[in-house]
């Protein structure tokens, strides 16, 4: 880790209401217009499960985002057929205060792709998910399946790298066709070398 000074490392953490701002400058950057959300939308999420976004911290902001949304089997479903869109996911949400089972759905895996230390954002971010999915197991969450669908062909490239499988689904959404990948924690902590 870089220190930049004696009270700043640069480091995954959990994101929390005072990153909201420089998280959706880094989703605004990267996503199309169509797939940016406001600060209300994010914190509303934060508020019903603080653990969900996990951000690289850096001292000029966040610089890498992630997020694992904890559905029940028939939300999470929906939402990898495309039954309920991202707008709406916030109100099905699950929290971790009391042990459950839940299904994954990765909303989001990006970094600041215009930064010349991408790859080391990348990498950072990609290494913490397997400890995240540890944690949680660690909390007694029983997790039964992750699910993502890739947006772009780096996302198609990456998934299946860190443990994701295409078996032929797709999304159709804004008149386009995504393809779905699913992954067992298990697949994704044995890929991912920490």
């Amino acid at each position: 880790m870089n220190e930049y000074n004696n009270h700043f490392k640069e480091e995954v953490v959990t994101a929390e209401v005072e990153d909201i701002e420089s998280m959706l400058l880094l989703n605004d950057k990267i996503y199309p217009k169509e797939w940016h959300v406001s600060p209300e939308y994010i914190k509303e999420i934060m508020l019903r499960n603080p653990n969900i976004y996990k951000i690289f911290k850096t001292p000029v902001g966040v610089k890498g985002i992630y997020g694992l949304f904890p559905l029940n089997k028939t939300d999470y479903t929906a939402v990898l057929e495309g039954k309920i869109e991202e707008t709406e996911i916030g109100q099905y949400l699950l929290d971790y205060i009391n042990p459950t089972t839940v299904y994954l759905y990765l909303v989001t895996i990006i970094v600041d792709i215009d930064d010349a230390r991408r790859k080391e954002y990348a990498s950072k971010i990609i290494k913490d998910i397997p400890l995240e999915l540890k944690r949680l197991k660690e909390k007694g969450i029983d997790i039964k399946e992750i699910g993502a669908f890739a947006v772009s062909p780096e996302g198609e490239k990456i998934l299946p790298k860190i443990g994701f499988v295409h078996l032929g689904e797709k999304l159709m959404l804004n008149d386009m066709e995504y393809p779905v990948f699913r992954a067992k924690p298990e697949d994704i902590i044995d890929k991912i070398k920490v």
